[in-house]
């Protein structure tokens, strides 16, 4: 529901745009058809225009990390409920929504029974209903519905020749739209001003055709004058419409120079900014080495990235014969010490939990997943040149951890968000320009991990002021945290004495 409350957002901030540059630039011009197709265009763009986004692509280069523990799992603390604020928009949203489409059904049932309850008759192509309700002539699609007792023979002329344009040029299908659109837009106040203006649009074109065609444009502007009723629906196109001052100010106004054309050119660079601001996202991607060939064997995808990387894939359904082979092509071909342990399958014997520590001559990196339900696959990657493990979850709904080996030169960094493209996951690298402890989790609240540099122990770690371990630290939420900072070196023993030599993780957790 979030989404589509977000989506909502966008189309009523389109539908604004929209109407700012009519009500500004638009409205006093005498360009009426133009004005009726510049609105027409408005709403369809409001309602389409939110599903249309793009993407630009920024590559970096591979963070330097060395994993010292991960772990994941699905948080086990109870966090306090609190309002859910898109439930509640959501519910208020949709009741409202509802009564304005019960307010419409109900004008649509009304009108049915206004033209099924009174005789029609043919005429040129028109369905004309004489009525004796005391109510104001209308049309809707062909039907004209009007009561010959209010009106002298000259005047139904008029009203005929006016409601007729209506029905020609399908203002209905206009009206019906904006209805439409009012239910769905019915929190954004612009929407219901766009809704008066395109009547009154209407209104001046059926006007314009209907004086063409008479002799006498005061007699015709009388009209106008001498009845006014508001008895008629809002889904038909009404003789007596409100703002007759207005109709008749533009029925005596001269036609605007076409040079002025050019304002309806001004939607174009707001919608532009509208994408730039809404509609475009910033994906972030690892740059990789070399282009990879890959070659599937069983349940363990090998990829070899020229002659200095390879990979393998990991997957719920890999076999113990499986898993000993990579072991066994690390080690013998890369003098890599491969671990696998605390495996355990569920009754389809897939795969819920596993751990891999990976050890060379440099370091070692460790990966552990656990869950009740089978894991998603996991990379274990190597760079025989650079001595470089990368470890992680692979596929389309996951991301990789970037890792290196303790002896790897640590870079000058800064806070990234890595998006793998659909939006399930993203990784917060967040990198310092000394040999600290790095941390990483994700949005679904089920991953976290931390990194350290070059140290051979564990660091302290402190919850809201008080000294913890590891495992309370796994346990939080990542949605819990409001700041995590890392001490090391001389700034850590100057906080907390020796006993922070092999540093500090110091996190904050949000107050209720």
């Amino acid at each position: 529901m979030e989404t589509f409350l977000i989506y909502l957002f966008k189309a009523s901030v389109l539908l604004s745009i929209f109407y700012g540059v009519y009500f500004l630039l638009l409205r006093k011009d005498t360009f009426f058809t133009i004005n009726r197709h510049f609105l027409l265009i408005g709403i369809i763009t409001s309602l389409l225009l939110p599903f249309i986004e793009f993407t630009t692509i920024k590559f970096i280069e591979s963070p330097d990390f060395y994993i010292t523990g991960a772990h994941q799992s699905p948080s086990k603390n109870m966090i306090p409920e609190t309002i859910n604020w898109w439930v509640i928009g959501s519910v208020l949203y949709g009741l409202g929504a509802l009564i304005f489409l019960s307010r419409f059904c109900l004008q649509l049932l009304s009108l049915k029974k206004l033209l099924t309850h009174n005789q029609s008759r043919k005429e040129e192509g028109f369905n004309l209903i004489e009525v004796t309700q005391d109510i104001a002539p209308f049309s809707f699609f062909n039907t004209i519905v009007y009561n010959p007792v209010l009106h002298s023979r000259g005047e139904l002329d008029m009203i005929l020749k006016h409601e007729k344009v209506h029905v020609q040029q399908l203002h209905t299908l206009d009206l019906i739209l904006m209805n439409l659109l009012l239910i769905f837009l019915w929190v954004n106040p612009f929407a219901w001003l766009y809704k008066k203006n395109l009547e009154q649009n209407l209104e001046y074109i059926a006007d314009r055709e209907a004086i063409n065609q008479m002799a006498s444009r005061k007699e015709y502007q009388l009209t106008l004058l001498k009845v006014s009723s508001n008895n008629y629906s809002t889904i038909t196109n009404n003789f007596y419409q409100s703002l007759i001052k207005k109709r008749i100010v533009m029925l005596n106004k001269q036609n605007s120079q076409s040079k002025k054309l050019w304002k309806i050119t001004v939607i174009l660079p707001l919608l532009s900014l509208f994408l730039w601001s809404f509609n475009t996202q910033e994906v972030i991607k690892i740059k990789q080495d070399t282009k990879i060939d890959q070659k599937a064997s069983d349940n363990i995808i090998f990829q070899k990235k020229g002659k200095k990387i390879i990979e393998f894939i990991v997957d719920k359904s890999s076999s113990k014969k499986d898993l000993n082979k990579v072991k066994n092509t690390l080690k013998n071909d890369y003098s890599l010490e491969v671990k696998f342990s605390g495996i355990k399958r569920n009754d389809a014997n897939e795969i819920i939990s596993i751990k891999v520590d990976i050890s060379s001559k440099k370091g070692t990196t460790n990966y552990a997943i656990s869950n009740d339900t089978p894991i998603n696959s996991f990379a274990i990657i190597y760079n025989s040149e650079t001595g470089k493990i990368e470890i992680g979850q692979s596929g389309n709904s996951s991301n990789y951890i970037w890792l290196v080996d303790k002896d790897g030169k640590h870079k000058k960094g800064s806070t990234m968000k890595i998006h793998t493209g659909d939006k399930k996951h993203e990784l917060i690298f967040t990198t310092g320009n000394h040999k600290d402890t790095y941390e990483i989790h994700t949005d679904d609240h089920k991953t976290f991990a931390y990194f350290t540099g070059d140290t051979d122990g564990e660091p302290l770690i402190y919850i809201d002021g008080k000294k913890s371990t590891k495992k309370e630290m796994e346990k939080l939420d990542s949605d819990t945290i409001e700041q995590m900072n890392v001490l090391k070196g001389k700034s850590a023993i100057k906080k907390y004495g020796d006993k922070a030599k092999n540093g500090v993780i110091e996190i904050i957790t949000k107050k209720n």
